[in-house]
């Protein structure tokens, strides 16, 4: 299967970030893309699923990292290292060495949510359908007239999901969560629900 790029605005909705905050961090040169592409004289970043992975691990981090921190992860989560200077790769969760002391951050619950968004997005992109005989080319869902713009409006508006799928109950569960997903598009999303966990310790001799 061919590797999926996303703009600023999906990877924003896929990591569950404000796309401010990967603006900002783009013109800080604090994340670099693994992808660009130039239309005319501009040139977009896009990014990889490992990218988004790594968007979600800066935002939620407790406290700033240096550049070269930084540039460690990029290359364990982005680009598929098992070991980039003082960080390496254990399971899931990632491991900071530093002399005797050793600090181990568990990355399962942002592990998780970028690959249910990941999965929303594409199963989405396969889903969805424009043709010039339906609602005039508007996108809607596969074997229905529902629009998926009018599905995530509603997502947007606070609609009980309970209410919606009572009133499209044609709708699959991840039919919602690809309309969910685009909701949060350009939305500037609140403050995360659970924090990075850390385990400090010193490395056995």
């Amino acid at each position: 299967m061919p590797e999926w790029f996303f703009s600023v605005n999906e990877a924003a909705a896929i990591a569950e970030v404000s796309p401010e905050v990967i603006r900002t961090a783009l013109e800080k040169k604090a994340v670099t893309p693994s992808h660009k592409r130039r239309v005319g004289k501009v040139v977009r970043h896009e990014f990889s699923a490992g990218d988004v992975l790594l968007l979600k691990l800066l935002v939620e981090f407790p406290f700033p990292l240096s550049r070269r921190d930084k540039e460690s992860l990029a290359q364990i989560l982005a680009y598929g290292n098992r070991k980039a200077a003082q960080w390496s790769l254990k399971g899931n969760d990632l491991v900071y060495r530093s002399g005797e002391i050793q600090m181990s951050i568990e990355c399962k619950s942002l592990r998780q949510t970028v690959a249910k968004n990941l999965a929303a997005y594409r199963w989405g992109r396969r889903r969805v359908v424009s043709s010039p005989e339906i609602l005039g080319g508007e996108p809607v869902f596969r074997g229905t007239r529902i629009p998926v713009q009018h599905i995530a409006a509603l997502f947007r508006k606070r609609v009980a999901e309970s209410e919606i799928v009572e009133d499209f109950p044609v709708l699959e569960p991840r039919d919602l969560a690809y309309a969910k997903l685009l909701a949060r598009i350009g939305e500037r999303p609140g403050r995360p629900r659970k924090r990075l966990a850390f385990k400090r310790g010193h490395i056995a001799k």
